[in-house]
């Protein structure tokens, strides 16, 4: 095969693993820029609540036609102008439990499709490290939802309402993306056992 030949053969595996590296570096930015932010506590504090907290917030809204209003469930953004150090390390855990997810994720994507590229993608260490990584998304993801909805809980403690509250987003997403690649795991597995089954007979 030629050189441009090769230069034209497309390599799906190769895309991947650059998508990833970049995925990669953003979200370690993230997770510096989150951490940073955290250290020196010199931005607002946002804190997300229902507009039934916020007393004159839901309602009807002004200059628009009767029957229009604000509904008690909607999200308000409410923010701090100078936080204390707990106001600020609640808000960074908010969100950085799911950006160290993503970043294990992305971590052991990339060591998935490092090795595949350089030799058969067919093993049993493929399906071990696709089942770890089923783990980590289904275990992580919840874990970080329920890290986060406390921090937000915490949170809203700090701005003096009777009532606390919380935003609570169900991990669906993490479940779904983690028994799917339990799904793949096993398809890969059955290949794996088929292969080693022909080549005994063989």
């Amino acid at each position: 095969m030629s050189f441009l030949e090769k230069l034209r053969k497309p390599d799906w595996l190769g895309e991947m693993q650059a998508l990833l590296v970049l995925g990669l570096v953003g979200t370690g930015l993230a997770v510096v820029l989150t951490g940073g932010r955290t250290v020196l506590g010199d931005s607002p504090v946002t804190v997300q609540l229902p507009a039934e907290a916020m007393t004159d917030v839901a309602g009807p809204v002004a200059g628009t036609a009767d029957g229009i209003s604000i509904g008690p469930d909607s999200i308000v953004e409410v923010q701090i102008a100078d936080p204390s150090v707990h106001q600020v390390v609640a808000e960074a855990m908010t969100g950085l439990p799911t950006l160290l997810v993503v970043l294990g994720m992305l971590l052991m994507l990339l060591r998935t499709v490092r090795r595949a590229r350089r030799g058969d993608p067919f093993t049993v260490g493929t399906v071990r490290r696709l089942r770890v990584l089923a783990v980590l998304l289904i275990a992580g993801g919840v874990a970080a939802g329920i890290v986060e909805s406390l921090a937000a809980l915490d949170l809203s403690r700090t701005i003096g309402n009777e009532t606390v509250y919380t935003v609570w987003q169900p991990p669906a997403g993490w479940l779904l993306a983690g028994f799917g690649l339990l799904a793949i795991a096993e398809v890969v597995n059955r290949g794996v056992v088929m292969r080693d089954e022909l080549d005994r007979v063989i």
